[in-house]
């Protein structure tokens, strides 16, 4: 624990707040899902304990059952998405969706399908899932991950792309050569 807990602090020391963020979730749902681990074994106790031994076969599988559709509503690794809304703007479609269940549970939002950002308030995840399509149509960015860039990755990136580009033409005009020199040796 002394380690994550470090980890923690160095990330508020680089102002890294991503990897701070993410760590603090990790180090919280481990917390839970310890605690929850205890109270299900407690729970299973008192079941075994409840349950008299002439009871039928059917009343155990019933009792796990019923324990096993309650787990379904306990998502302590908040792994498990809910959809909340759809709201389209400007031709995109922001998506928000919960992420576990129970009070205080973040929420994520999409928009065309690619993740944004993780909020706490369904209307400030909207109201930033749009200014950040305001943003993408300024500077005319189709894909989040770009929004996130800087100008100078961006052109970076670009010149790469038309250096490909080049590089591909360039080995598509050797390989055509090298066609033309094989026909007319064999001929």
């Amino acid at each position: 624990m002394k380690e994550r807990t470090i980890k923690l602090i160095d990330h508020v020391i680089e102002g890294d707040a991503e990897s701070f963020r993410k760590s603090l979730l990790t180090i919280v749902s481990d917390k839970i899902e310890e605690r929850l681990q205890e109270v299900r074994n407690e729970l299973s106790r008192g079941v075994l304990e409840a349950v008299s031994p002439d009871s039928t076969k059917a009343d155990a599988e019933k009792i796990k059952a019923d324990a096993e559709t309650q787990a379904l509503y306990v998502d302590p690794m908040m792994a498990k998405e809910f959809f909340l809304l759809d709201v389209e703007y400007k031709g995109h479609t922001i998506t928000i969706k919960s992420l576990g269940t129970g009070i205080g549970k973040p929420l994520v939002s999409y928009i065309d399908g690619q993740k944004f950002e993780i909020f706490t308030d369904k209307e400030v995840a909207t109201k930033e899932s749009k200014q950040a399509i305001d943003r993408m149509s300024k500077k005319g960015i189709t894909n989040i991950a770009d929004l996130r860039k800087t100008p100078e990755q961006l052109k970076k990136e670009e010149q790469d792309r038309i250096e490909k580009r080049k590089m591909e033409k360039e080995m598509a005009k050797q390989q055509l050569a090298k066609g033309g020199e094989k026909k007319s040796v064999n001929k």
